[in-house]
């Protein structure tokens, strides 16, 4: 009923909007639900990082062709011999949303911010490439160790714990946007009004009315102010993609980005449609501390029992199936024409037979004596949809039983933290350009810890990685630690990103980048 409602009011507001888009430079937007995080420094949601991306800004930021990073706050930066310290110089006169001014002292602030293990931040991993960024978080040293140094106003030295290559390319994501420490430490929540909603990118926030509509204008004192042009960024919440489709085909929102495959087949072949990959992949979780599941042998056995093709054709998803933990979109770091998948290859296969064999092995013939697999999904029809799919081919394959739950996006990720499943749906994108950052989520205490999985073999051979300057030393370690993680199976690649949307004729400028963050900075109106 709660998800009915708000597609009804969505469908409201959109009638009720629908004039502004042509009285002015504005941009109509679809987003399935709230965003569930509106503090960058505690984010670690893409859909939250869809609209964070358009209120705050960090030292550097995506250039105007989504093909890499330029200054933002930052106006240059000296790295040391070592590539292990960063010296940014800011640009002069930085203010906050409100006019108040915005220093270095405000990213020493809320980089650490990120780490205090008080506020227990989702994001904390992203800065585990600071000095001493995971000892503090862990409680094992002081802020002040943190290699994050306000030296005046303007200059901020950043001292990195081993190599980072992608570091300039981190200072754009939520967890290193600055935050106001003034508001986000008053008694009143910060987040929650837009008068106390103090931010530092292109647009400021107007209104927000859950399940409905999150309306942003034009940031006069953003840095780059002079050349946005849009002055009303609406993102309306429309939870289903048939109701999108019909809501962009009628000209109430200009902007698309959750295609049904209808969609797709109506707009592929036309101007209006992008597609870019994205360095993420849908997969599921095997709850490791379940009896049954803590056995690599069960998990492996669930991971190759599947057709994966046949669950996608089933679904109408175009993405690609895959047999690994990295997309297709990163790069490889030894053949610029090529994706890292092109030089490690699959790493896996679906093999019905041997898939029983490792049941057998485990101590369940046939599924004989095997717990019922309890599948959590979020509460829509394609993925429950998938769910009954995955738990045919298991019971069919395996011989097991199977129950589905769902539940509704604002409770799903904290039954998944009380570890409420047995296989869960779930599905990461990182944050930078390195096949690294697909496996790195899976090291111990990282953020997508749903699978309860630690392991220290894995943890070591990740940080070899970081240590290593070769690339081709680098890529081969790797594909050493990716084959180790898909034997140890602790979740189940299914397909990997694809970003696709819909931009109306009149509207330019409009990009995403690898991360699938749309950006409307620079987008302009005929």
């Amino acid at each position: 009923m709660k998800r009915f409602l708000a597609i009804v009011l969505a469908s409201i507001m959109l009638l009720a909007m629908a004039p502004a888009a042509v009285a002015e430079n504005a941009i109509i937007y679809e987003i399935a639900d709230d965003p569930e995080q509106m503090d960058p420094t505690l984010n670690s949601y893409s859909r939250s990082s869809m609209v964070l991306q358009q209120l705050f800004r960090g030292l550097y930021k995506l250039n105007s062709d989504g093909s890499g990073f330029i200054p933002c706050l930052a106006e240059s930066y000296e790295v040391s011999e070592d590539q292990l310290t960063y010296t940014f110089k800011l640009k002069e006169d930085l203010k906050w949303s409100d006019g108040s001014p915005l220093t270095a002292a405000d990213f020493e602030y809320s980089w650490k911010r990120v780490l205090n293990p008080d506020v227990a931040s989702r994001a904390q991993s992203d800065m585990w490439v600071l000095k001493n960024g995971r000892a503090y978080a862990n409680g094992e040293c002081s802020a002040d160790e943190v290699g994050v140094t306000a030296v005046d106003d303007t200059t901020l030295v950043v001292e990195l714990e081993a190599l980072t290559p992608w570091f300039i390319s981190l200072t754009a994501i939520t967890s290193y946007f600055p935050v106001k420490k003034e508001v986000v430490e008053a008694e009143e929540p910060w987040t929650r009004s837009p008068e106390t909603y103090i931010s530092s990118g292109p647009f400021m926030l107007e209104e927000i009315s859950s399940l409905a509509y999150i309306r942003m204008v034009k940031n006069p004192y953003y840095v780059d102010a002079d050349d946005v042009q849009t002055d009303t960024l609406t993102y309306m919440i429309i939870p289903d993609a048939a109701t999108v489709l019909t809501a962009y085909n009628n000209g109430e929102i200009n902007v698309a980005d959750n295609l049904s495959s209808d969609a797709i087949a109506q707009y592929k072949d036309t101007d209006e449609f992008s597609s870019i990959g994205r360095i993420g992949i849908q997969y599921c979780d095997f709850n490791c501390d379940l009896p049954e599941f803590s056995d690599k042998r069960v998990r492996q056995a669930f991971a190759i029992s599947i057709d994966r093709q046949a669950v996608l054709n089933a679904l109408r998803i175009t993405e690609p199936v895959i047999y690994g933990f990295i997309p297709y979109s990163q790069p490889s770091l030894t053949d610029p024409d090529k994706s890292y998948r092109d030089i490690a290859g699959d790493m896996f296969e679906m093999d019905v037979a041997k898939a029983q064999q490792l049941m057998a092995d485990a101590g369940y013939p046939a599924g004989e004596g095997f717990p019922t697999v309890e599948i959590v999904t979020r509460a829509d029809n394609e993925q429950r949809l998938m769910a009954q799919i995955l738990g045919e081919m298991w019971k069919a394959n395996l011989g097991v039983d199977y129950s589905i739950t769902t539940y509704e996006s604002a409770t799903y990720w904290d039954e998944l933290e009380m570890g409420n499943f047995s296989v869960d749906r779930n599905g990461y994108t990182c944050d930078y350009l390195d096949p690294v950052a697909n496996l790195k989520i899976f090291v111990t205490g990282s953020n997508a810890y749903e699978n309860n999985w630690d392991d220290p073999v894995f943890d070591a051979m990740i940080d070899a990685t970081d240590k290593e300057s070769d690339p081709a030393k680098r890529e081969q370690l790797i594909i050493e630690a990716e084959k180790y993680l898909i034997e140890e199976m602790p979740a189940m690649p299914m397909y990997s990103y694809e970003d696709t949307f819909l931009v109306k004729p009149g509207v330019n400028g409009v990009i995403k980048n690898a991360i699938g963050h749309i950006n409307f900075e620079y987008a302009t109106f005929e």
